[in-house]
This record gives structure tokens, C-alpha cells and sequence, in this order.
């Protein structure tokens, strides 16, 4: 079996193409593993092609993180600006004038040339999608998003997706639930980030900021997120003026202690930065447990009642009027409207329960 891999020294890719990348080189090893080409003295070969590919895709990288126009494939005479090109040291060389001429390239192909076109295509795709279904669609609009996003989704009135750790504004590190509008989903986690308790864990720093501009307290916070920290943050969720408040399960059972001796990295449903990450997630406490927890039901219960969100239609209409008696008259005409608004959202269509994300 031929087995060449053609390695050259000077600019451009020095690997064929069936062997430009060590996945590349695994399987065609592999493959003459499989078929006794591969000796096992030649173990020391395999070795030393992965030394020499990595050696090369770290020199190459380090090329490609330095250059602030990538030439087009189908055009060698045409380019255009590579992402977060500012960050390269390439950029920083050049003079103030040729810095300022790639910088407005750069905002207008990536933010301006195209927005009419996509404004265009969304409201021409979106009513259609939105008319198919009785659902309550919501547009996942986090991250870096065109302009027109938000303007459009409020025109066709669809409802946003609110991470109090992905804030939408550029200023804030940590999102403000309780300044959230009332056309949005707002949630703790879900499904494509880490969950509340492995957030928590996993960045000490911005734990740190968080305690302590968030959670107002000089203090060095747990290195665990224990019960309190989490019912904090839930109950700022539960409290949030969004249309929706949706928890991952996973957050909910971090309300008590003894549900958070599983390590709280084994609870993320999806990882998009890792390509083998698969989508296993099991929750480990029985269904039967959940229901035998009274205490657990009674805390959520609790967080619902006290948030004004929406009660079981015998609880709400038996809302004790001492109680509204101590609350505020703005927190009190709020609860007495959870049981008016009851029935009214009763009339929805069930499938209105399961919001639709709409990437």
C-alpha cells in the first residue's frame, strides 16, 4: 500500500490533501494498522508525524491569527477582513490611516452590507414559520447578532431569550432580570451553555464579581453554589418582568442539598465548543423521589406565589387577603391578577407551553 504523505518545506500547506490534518493522518494510520502495513516498529513514525503536523499547524495558526484579510478562494485578486481582526498583531503595526480603512471595511462587511438583505429574508420567512403553528415561537438572540434582529423580532412580536450570564447589553457582564421586558424568556441556563451550579464552579474570578455586584456582599462566596446562592438567582428570575421564566431541571434541584452531590459538570446537556460532546445528560434522582419531596415542591411553590408569576387556579382564588393586606398595593394588585389572568391563559392552546427557539 502506498503510503505518502509529501512533506515540503516553504510557504503554503506542506501535507497532501488526504494528509493536511492529524485526523487526517489517525485514519489513514489506521487504516494501515488494519490492513498490516503499519509495523509496530513503525510506532516511532506515527509519533513523529503527529510531532511534525502538530509543529506545523502551530505555525501555521500563529500565521493565520496574524493577517487581517483572508484572500478569496474562488477570486486570488479579491479579499476580505477576517474576524476580530483588531486583535491581531498585524493590525496594531500598521499606521493610524490604514487601521482606520480596515476598521470601516470591517463594520460595514460584517454589520452594514447585508443588513437590508437579511432584514428582507426575515420578514418574508418568519411570518410564514410563525403562521404554521398555534406555538409561542422565541427567537434565540444571544451573542452577536445584526442590528435588525431586535427590531424585527419586535415587529413580529416574537419573543426573546434572556441569560442573565450572556447579558445582550455590551456594557453589563451579568444581565439584570429584573429589567428585562415583558416579551422575553428569561432563564438561569439551558441547554447549550454549562448549568447554574457548574457556571458557578467554573470561573473563580467572575464568581467573585458576581458575590459580590450582584449579590451585594463583601464576602468571598462558596466555592460551591450551595442552596442560598441558588435560590438568589432563581428567585431574581422568578421576580423578572419576562413573559416567560424557564428552568433546566438541573437548576431547580440545586435548591437543595442533597440533589448536588453529583458533579455539576456531568450536568451539561450540550457542549457546542466540543464536537464529541454528546447529548447523554440523565437526571440522577427518580421521578418517584421528586414527587415524594415536599419540601422541594413547597420551595418552588413558594417562589412561584411570591413572584406574582401564575398559581393553580384553587390556589390563586384562595390568595389570603391578610397577606395582601402586608404587601405593597403594586405587589398586591399584582397577585390579584394572577387569578384573573388564570382562566385567560387557560385558553391558550396546550402546545402554547412549549416555546419554539428559532435560531
Amino acid at each position: 500500500m502506498e503510503f505518502t504523505i509529501c512533506i515540503k518545506f516553504g510557504f503554503g500547506n506542506p501535507f497532501k490533501e488526504d494528509s493536511n490534518t492529524e485526523k487526517k493522518i489517525a485514519s489513514k494510520l489506521k487504516t494501515c494498522a488494519e490492513s498490516s502495513v503499519l509495523l509496530e516498529s513503525e510506532e516511532k513514525l506515527r509519533r513523529n508525524l503527529f510531532d511534525l503536523s502538530q509543529c506545523y499547524i502551530m505555525f501555521y495558526a500563529i500565521g493565520l491569527q496574524n493577517i487581517v484579510l483572508i484572500r478569496d478562494p474562488e477570486n486570488p485578486r479579491k479579499f476580505y477582513p477576517r474576524f476580530n481582526l483588531e486583535d491581531t498583531s498585524s493590525f496594531q503595526d500598521l499606521d493610524d490611516h490604514s487601521k482606520n480603512v480596515l476598521k470601516r471595511l470591517y463594520n460595514d462587511y460584517y454589520f452594514c452590507r447585508q443588513e437590508n438583505l437579511w432584514r428582507q429574508n426575515a420578514l418574508k420567512t418568519l411570518p410564514v414559520l410563525l403562521n404554521s403553528s398555534d406555538m409561542l415561537a422565541c427567537g434565540e438572540d444571544l451573542g452577536l447578532i445584526p442590528s435588525c434582529v431586535h427590531p424585527v423580532m419586535q415587529e413580529l412580536g416574537l419573543v426573546g431569550l434572556r441569560i442573565q450570564r450572556m447579558p445582550s447589553e455590551a456594557d453589563l457582564e451579568f444581565g439584570i432580570p429584573s429589567q428585562y421586558s415583558y416579551m422575553t424568556v428569561c432563564a438561569p441556563s439551558c441547554h447549550d451553555c454549562s448549568t447554574l451550579r457548574a457556571w458557578w464552579e467554573e470561573d473563580e474570578d467572575r464568581r467573585l464579581r458576581f458575590f459580590k455586584n450582584v449579590m451585594e456582599s463583601n464576602e468571598l462566596p462558596p466555592d460551591q453554589c450551595v442552596p442560598e446562592v441558588a435560590h438568589f438567582i432563581i428567585r431574581q428570575h422568578f421576580e423578572a418582568p419576562s413573559m416567560w421564566a424557564i428552568f433546566p431541571l438541573q437548576d431547580l434541584l440545586a435548591l437543595k442539598e442533597e440533589y448536588t452531590t453529583r458533579p455539576a459538570t456531568e450536568e451539561t446537556i450540550n457542549d457546542p465548543t466540543n464536537p464529541k460532546h454528546y447529548w447523554r445528560y440523565r437526571v440522577h434522582v427518580s421521578l418517584e423521589s421528586l414527587i415524594k419531596d415536599i419540601d422541594l415542591q413547597t420551595n418552588i411553590k413558594d417562589l412561584v406565589r411570591w413572584s406574582g408569576r401564575s398559581l393553580p387556579k384553587e390556589e390563586a382564588s384562595g390568595v389570603d387577603a391578610s397577606v395582601v393586606a402586608a404587601l405593597s398595593v403594586a405587589e398586591a394588585v399584582t397577585v390579584l391578577s394572577v387569578a384573573e389572568a388564570v382562566s385567560e391563559k387557560q385558553k391558550f392552546s396546550s402546545a402554547t407551553e412549549k416555546p419554539v427557539l428559532v435560531k
